[in-house]
């Protein structure tokens, strides 16, 4: 989860809370052993893309205010952030199953994340990400 969070912070994990979109979340990797961040996207019900890397869910287009300078810095350079995607060429859907969400790491052209493993089952989610407490010098609430 570079450049929101790096290997050896300490984070707040709360299992209670609801999950919503743009939540940072601690879960299982799918079909794999491994556990990592990522972040939702978008929630069961909901339909998918990203075009010209913006976001779109059921066609309305959202902002991702957590990874614009970032986006904006990689659009100077020429490139995208985020590579456009259909839900339904990840997944034949066109809408987002029950129980499942799409998880997109914040350092996108390097994240492994839904894009890779598909969609994330709801029971792999051990609790959305609060705050960082380590280092102290980089204390967040998210």
């Amino acid at each position: 989860m570079s450049d929101t969070l790096d290997d050896k912070d300490v984070v707040v994990i709360n299992k209670l809370k609801d999950i919503k979109r743009f939540d940072l979340v601690y879960m299982k990797v799918p079909n794999a052993k491994d556990k990592s961040i990522r972040r939702i996207i978008a929630c069961s019900g909901e339909s998918v893309y990203y075009k010209n890397g913006q976001l779109f869910i059921n066609e309305e287009e959202k902002e991702e205010r957590f990874i614009a300078d970032y986006k904006s810095q990689f659009e100077k350079d020429g490139m995208m952030f985020t590579e456009d995607f259909t839900l339904k060429t990840l997944t034949g859907k066109s809408t987002i199953p029950k129980g499942k969400y799409l998880v997109l790491g914040d350092n996108r052209p390097y994240a492994t994340d839904s894009r890779y493993y598909q969609l994330v089952d709801e029971k792999e989610i051990i609790g959305t990400v609060e705050m960082r407490i380590l280092p102290l010098h980089k204390l967040q609430k998210f």
